[in-house]
């Protein structure tokens, strides 16, 4: 039950955050310094990410590194409202994003520790987090609406604080798990089923990013308020849900392979909606694509993750595919900011189709030639 309410928890707290673009362009801040923000601060955000899961599977302090880093959240969350200097904006999204990032991969790898041989069944605990955000999205778009952007950083430190409540109630690992030594790190590098997959999520998570970074933007520039934005948010949300909880039926059905190249291809579909018809009603329907793409992509690739890093990298092997995610973050936010500047939201929603397309292809093609990866 504690994973239910930290999962409900967090994601109230990401639901304030959907918004911290919103807030910078209030500062008066272009999409390029938008991008260059989030590509400083997931950059430097990154190089810490795999540190937290060595530590975590080295010493079993899992937990507690959760909690520690759901203290720096809080801390430096509300250090944004100190002051509106870009450069300190920048130092201060890198120390906050530094903090954020290892919450996930450290929470799923405490769920998983703890669910042990029935992992596929994360879908029904992750549910949940997609409960709290579809619930709280519009009602912070809403606030956001009636008061400023700057509410989002008081919705979210009280929220955390009663999900840190959560995490120290926590139930330990059901599972032994052996010890990995830090030179053991190579081992898991040396998995060509991991690895592939790895590359392959990259591309794909470049277009997400590039949309949860300037999507909001994007709705802002064709005339859409905060409202709105949460309304798009909260149909996205609410979709995902169905997935997630259906999630250990349809990865027990269908080969992983055939889910990722569906979830591919529907990222391309969903892209070309935004870049062709960009109308508030056609937006707004196009969000309940995020049901097969992020939410059926999240739940195989967190189970294709631990199936194929072993009992010994349970969370290194998350952190991991957290850290190829926090790489394409930067690159979307660098890229997909200059391409905005330059060319506009519609081509640059036409450029990321074609990306998870070609991606999607490509890598059904290379699983389809190769034997002994877990992805059947």
């Amino acid at each position: 039950m504690y994973f239910k309410i930290f999962n409900l928890l967090f994601f109230i707290a990401i639901a304030g955050l959907s918004y911290i673009n919103i807030y910078f362009k209030f500062l008066g801040f272009t999409p390029s310094q938008i991008g260059l923000i989030n590509g400083i601060a997931k950059g430097v955000a990154l190089l810490t990410l795999p540190i937290w899961g060595l530590i975590s599977d080295y010493y079993r302090i899992n937990k507690r590194l959760l909690m520690f880093a759901i203290i720096g959240m809080i801390l430096f969350g509300f250090s944004f409202l100190l002051t509106d200097n870009f450069l300190i904006v920048i130092l201060i999204m890198t120390i906050f994003s530094v903090f954020w990032n290892p919450i996930t991969p450290l929470a799923d790898a405490q769920l998983l520790g703890y669910l042990g041989k029935e992992g596929s069944k994360y879908g029904k605990y992750r549910i949940w987090g997609s409960l709290g955000y579809t619930l709280s999205v519009p009602v912070a778009g809403y606030l956001l609406e009636i008061t400023d952007p700057s509410t989002i950083f008081y919705l979210c430190g009280f929220t955390l604080l009663f999900a840190l409540v959560a995490v120290k109630a926590l139930p330990e690992s059901n599972v032994e798990m052996e010890i990995a030594s830090f030179s053991d790190f190579k081992l898991l590098l040396k998995n060509e089923g991991l690895l592939s997959f790895i590359v392959f999520a990259f591309f794909i998570n470049i277009t997400f990013h590039i949309n949860n970074t300037y999507f909001p933007i994007y709705l802002i520039d064709q005339g859409g308020k905060e409202f709105l934005i949460g309304l798009a948010l909260m149909i996205s949300a609410g979709s995902e849900m169905v997935i997630f909880y259906f999630s250990e039926e349809i990865i027990s059905k269908f080969k992983l392979k055939n889910i990722l190249f569906v979830s591919s291809l529907a990222y391309a579909l969903r892209w070309f909606i935004l870049s062709i018809f960009a109308v508030p009603s056609i937006i707004l329907t196009s969000q309940l694509l995020h049901s097969i793409t992020f939410g059926l992509f999240h739940a195989t690739a967190i189970n294709f993750i631990n199936v194929n890093s072993g009992d010994r990298f349970k969370a290194t092997g998350q952190n991991l595919y957290a850290t190829t995610s926090g790489i394409s973050a930067i690159f979307a936010s660098l890229i997909g900011g200059v391409i905005y500047d330059k060319l506009g939201g519609s081509n640059l929603y036409l450029y990321l189709s074609l990306v998870a397309l070609l991606t999607g292809i490509i890598y059904f093609i290379f699983l389809n030639n190769k034997e002994g990866i877990k992805a059947s």
